[in-house]
């Protein structure tokens, strides 16, 4: 067993960022005696001047995950290395003015929304990970159809799996099993060992009230029978993520054991100085504006019951539907493997694709349609209903389709309903409501 630490700003990593900020502050101090006496250098002030800042941010960070696991690891939530930054600083936020239960809404929010696809791809780099990817894209595709009931018994089975694996001994909800790893968010006493004993509480009884907390013995062996909602299921995703983590740290300690850096001269603390700077704008500007686009995101409010396709605008989910339904018209497949959303990040071969979609539409004859509702869900996610008139070997068939749409910017980041230039993409679930 690692060495336990009271805090996660004790681990090393941690630690030594305090001393260099530190260190960066007490130089800066000293080197402004010579600014006094020489010549004017604007960049080299500019730098100095900034120094008190960058202390002043850097302690913030550093205290980020240890205020969260206080606040939230009781409620099943941890810290973790690949956890997103301003969803923390959100749930900090309002779990400091007491309100603990909209913090909740937050982070199940994230974890089961389509933000955590980019995540996604780091179950291909460990094999532990790896041959289970096939069911975390299920339980992936189950959380965005919010079918939770489906994905929370998925996520547990990989949860306790993959652990075994790693830890080559016990699964995750074995209480000997070592979740600790060196110099790590995740594996800290605070982390995925405090919510391994909550997740694991014996549940003896039939429980038919609903539970918020992923308990793996009740809901596994049929006894917490009201489990499927979005915080149970947010809980298991941000566990899956922490383990993966922990075993990040675990094979990197493997590989690159720790050693004893060499001491850095004076130039290499200044250029360190002038890319934390860089970084922190650049991070500083893009949360200051996706925050505000998502604070004054609005659902749109559609008073007519009859959508006519000739308003829909460019860059809207309804004008990705009717587009999508007039290459079914006619049998574009190519055009649709181009707006069907794919899980993960690999390289998509659109042939293939456009040859997958070709034997799941070649045998339904699509005659007429119609929008008949748009629904915006989420900043990012909206519902589109549809009637639809098609034949399957010349029997006919009306049905309303629900096409969930999930929006993001052209070059893969995050984007919002409402802005321009981004796209929309289906979840393919809607061809399994096509069939007899």
């Amino acid at each position: 067993m690692n060495e336990k630490r009271n805090k996660i700003a004790d681990n090393p990593s941690y630690s030594k960022l305090q001393k260099d900020v530190v260190g960066y502050s007490l130089l800066g101090k000293f080197l402004r005696l010579f600014t006094l006496f020489s010549p004017s250098d604007s960049a080299f002030k500019k730098a100095l001047s900034e120094l008190p800042e960058l202390k002043k941010q850097t302690e913030y960070f550093l205290q980020l995950p240890d205020k969260f696991n206080s606040h939230f690891a009781r409620q099943g939530w941890i810290a973790h290395e690949s956890m997103n930054i301003p969803v923390m600083e959100n749930a900090i936020e309002f779990a400091d003015q007491g309100d603990v239960k909209k913090s909740e809404e937050i982070l199940s929010d994230y974890f089961t929304s389509s933000e955590i696809n980019w995540l996604l791809n780091r179950f291909r780099l460990l094999p532990e990970f790896s041959i289970r990817y096939d069911l975390i894209k299920t339980a992936y595709q189950n959380t965005l159809e919010r079918r939770y009931d489906s994905c929370i018994p998925i996520l547990l089975m990989v949860i306790d799996g993959a652990t075994n694996d790693i830890s080559k001994s016990k699964g995750f909800f074995n209480d000997q099993t070592d979740l600790s790893a060196w110099d790590s968010i995740a594996a800290h006493s605070t982390g995925l060992e405090a919510i391994r004993d909550i997740f694991n509480t014996t549940r003896k009884k039939t429980n038919p009230d609903e539970v918020f907390m992923p308990y793996r013995n009740g809901i596994l062996h049929g006894r917490d029978v009201n489990y499927g909602n979005k915080y149970v299921a947010g809980k298991c995703w941000c566990t899956l993520f922490a383990l993966n983590d922990w075993a990040q740290a675990l094979q990197k300690q493997k590989v690159n054991p720790p050693v004893t850096e060499k001491p850095k001269t004076l130039k290499d603390n200044l250029r360190e100085i002038a890319n934390t700077f860089k970084e922190y704008g650049d991070h500083k500007k893009w949360h200051k504006e996706i925050s505000e686009e998502i604070a004054n995101w609005q659902p749109r409010n559609f008073i007519d019951t009859v959508h006519n396709s000739e308003n829909f605008q460019d860059f809207t989910p309804e004008k990705e539907v009717y587009e999508l339904l007039v290459n079914w018209q006619n049998k574009n497949y190519g055009k649709i493997a181009g707006q069907k959303h794919y899980f993960g990040s690999q390289p998509v071969s659109f042939g293939i694709e456009a040859g997958k979609i070709r034997r799941d539409f070649e045998d339904k004859v699509l005659q007429r349609f119609k929008i008949l509702s748009i629904k915006d869900e989420a900043p990012a996610i909206s519902e589109i209903t549809a009637e639809i008139k098609y034949s399957i070997q010349d029997q006919a068939f009306t049905k309303e389709i629900i096409f969930r749409m999930i929006c993001q910017a052209m070059d893969g980041k995050a984007a919002i309903n409402g802005q321009e230039n981004i796209k929309w993409a289906y979840i393919d679930n809607f061809i399994y409501g096509l069939y007899i």
